[in-house]
Parts: structure tokens; sequence; C-alpha cells
């Protein structure tokens, strides 16, 4: 799977696939071609996580346990062997009462046929 990274002041991301936001201003999917994200504050606690993604995710998640490492996202995404998948790893920052910033992981299935609505 490719990964792209970003660095953004805003989220005006739009699914390549589709041409619609990726989010809805609730933070809710929108996009059928989502497949699942993840955040750097909590990165074993992926969001949406399409079904297919899950199992997967699940595996990872103990084999790093096994070996007492923390959870990886990137290595765990560039592990997928999903050729019309794309990881945009997204970095934002700013002001709140000092610098903040965070990162995101967003999967979509850039032949725009996921399972999601």
């Amino acid at each position: 799977m490719q990964l792209i990274q970003l660095e953004r002041s805003d989220w005006n991301f739009f699914c390549p696939a589709t041409g619609r936001p990726v989010y809805r201003e609730d933070g809710e999917p929108n996009t059928p071609a989502f497949r699942g994200s993840w955040c750097d504050d909590l990165p074993e606690d992926p969001l949406h996580l399409a079904e297919e993604l899950s199992p997967l995710w699940e595996a990872h998640l103990e084999a790093q346990e096994a070996i007492g490492a923390p959870s990886d996202v990137v290595a765990f995404l560039r592990s997928l062997d999903q050729p019309n998948w794309v990881a945009f790893e997204i970095s934002t920052s700013g002001m709140a009462c000092g610098p903040v910033w965070s990162t995101t992981w967003t999967v979509l299935d850039l032949t725009g046929q996921g399972g999601r609505s």
C-alpha cells in the first residue's frame, strides 16, 4: 500500500476517487472509499475500521505485544497488500495554549468501491 505524507493546516481533505470530503463535520466518514483511520493520540484504537482490516489490525497488535513493541501504524499500513488502497498520513499543527500538532492516518480504496457510504 502506498503511504502519502501531507502537512495540512486545515481539514479540507477530499477523496480522489469520489470527489467527496473524506469526513463530515462531525468526524464521521463521508465516502464509500473510506476503509479506516488512526490518530497518533490512540494508535491502538482505530476509528471506523473496515471489516477486512479489523482482523489484520488485531493480528498486528498481538504480534507487536508478543515482542514487547508498541503498535506501529505505519509498519502495519506498509505491510498491507492492497494495490488500490492509499494511506494518507496527515500532520497538522497550530496554536492553542501553545503549539499543538497531531498526525492521523486515513486509508482510502481509490477504486471507489468500498463498502461504506
